[in-house]
């Protein structure tokens, strides 16, 4: 099954966005961040009697919900920007043996018995190659019939996480 593939800063920003904040340790933080805003905020609004927030609170807060998704934001599009593959349009093959990847300054072939890991998400595909990198394969410009040809070949794939 042949594909054409072109991700872009949007697209690979939502998706490295919802990977991070989908780990268990980043949803206890956001969690967490809630947590002191209530506290501030009912302390504030004298709804509730509860202790006066302190200035640790306040830095923990910004560093939260303020800091760590800007690190994050600034981290991925460094990524993207200084990496010649993310932003060229990539001409994909899938067949039941391997993947080949060409793009406008590489060709790759990966047997899919390397393949760390293949994960299906509600808008892609993730074909990792590690427990950190992945190929990424935006179903918004595939047709139903290329997502279930794709579903066949990645259902069928034994790999390396297994």
């Amino acid at each position: 099954m042949k594909l054409k593939v072109k991700v872009t800063i949007r697209q690979y920003l939502k998706i490295l966005f919802s990977l991070a904040y989908s780990k268990p340790i980043m949803i206890f933080l956001v969690c967490f961040a809630l947590l002191l805003v209530l506290w501030i905020a009912f302390y504030y609004s004298h709804l509730l009697n509860i202790p006066e927030p302190v200035i640790y609170q306040y830095i923990t807060l910004l560093l939260i919900i303020v800091i760590q998704p800007t690190v994050i934001f600034t981290t991925i599009v460094r990524n993207y920007y200084s990496s010649n593959h993310l932003r060229e349009t990539l001409d994909m093959d899938l067949t039941h043996d391997k993947i080949k990847i060409r793009g406008e300054s590489f060709y790759m072939e990966i047997l899919w018995s390397k393949i760390y890991k293949v994960v299906e998400k509600k808008n892609w595909f993730l074909i990792y190659q590690n427990n950190l990198s992945a190929i990424l394969i935006p179903k918004k410009e595939l047709s139903p019939e290329q997502i279930r040809q794709i579903q066949e070949i990645l259902g069928s794939v034994k790999t390396t996480h297994e």
